[in-house]
């Protein structure tokens, strides 16, 4: 009788051993399972946020073929005879301006009139005063402002004939009803001006001579004045707070 209670206890403990294993390889298995699965998670995260820098590469190098990141200003001139061949007309403009300079490059006149419409439907009023200037009107508008104010005076806020980014056909003065469509310094304190330097860069514009950048630029603060660099560069340089000058050297372009 001994003997046969012996042999059940073994079967038991033989029983209750293969139990245990079989539960701890199973255990095994599970973790070495969650293992890979995070590791495989991983592997697809690091494989979009590579697809997603190759992508934004991409997007820049077409920018920059395309030149959007011409950089005029007063060190980098642009020749007399250079007009865009894709100019468009804007459709929301102060009627009381320059006709002549209702136009913008394509892609630029396109993402303004998105900005202006977005802007619209929260109620905020933006209008284009000025966009492309000819060499020849630049040359009218700069010496009028230095018969007005003297030439070191004008040299602050105006551009010489050849150094106005706004014959790039990339560049666009603001004004809103609010300051009766002036290009003033009041801007900045309108719904218009906050509006715009909190989301111009999702449009792909740029505010061209920042507060705190004269030193870089050359010219004043001016909230009104924007520049399209396209939404990529546009997303970068809102984000470090750089000047187009900076963002250039940055980038090597």
């Amino acid at each position: 009788m001994k003997g046969k209670k012996r042999g059940k206890k073994h079967v038991c403990l033989r029983f209750l051993s293969f139990v245990l294993a079989a539960a701890l390889l199973f255990s095994l298995a599970a973790c070495g399972g969650a293992e890979d699965g995070s590791g495989s998670q991983e592997s697809s995260l690091q494989e979009k946020e590579s697809e997603a820098e190759a992508a934004e590469k991409a997007q820049l190098a077409e920018d920059e073929a395309n030149g959007l990141f011409l950089l005029v200003n007063k060190e980098h001139h642009i020749d007399a005879d250079y007009v865009p061949e894709d100019l468009e007309p804007i459709r929301y403009y102060a009627s009381d301006r320059n006709a002549n300079s209702r136009y913008m490059r394509a892609e630029a006149a396109d993402h303004f009139h998105e900005l202006v419409e977005a802007a619209a439907a929260e109620g905020i009023d933006i209008v284009m005063t000025t966009a492309y200037r000819s060499y020849e009107f630049q040359e009218i508008l700069w010496n009028y402002n230095v018969s007005e104010k003297g030439e070191e005076e004008a040299n602050k806020t105006s551009a010489r004939p050849g150094e106005s980014e706004h014959q790039t056909g990339l560049a666009v003065d603001l004004s809103t009803s609010e300051i009766d469509y002036r290009n003033s310094y009041d801007f900045e304190n309108t719904a218009a001006g906050k509006w715009v330097a909190e989301n111009a860069h999702r449009f792909g514009f740029i505010i061209r001579f920042p507060k705190d950048g004269t030193d870089i630029t050359g010219y004043s603060y001016e909230p009104w004045h924007l520049r399209y660099v396209g939404r990529t560069a546009a997303a970068d340089i809102y984000g470090q707070n750089l000047t187009l000058e900076e963002y250039v050297e940055q980038m090597g372009f």
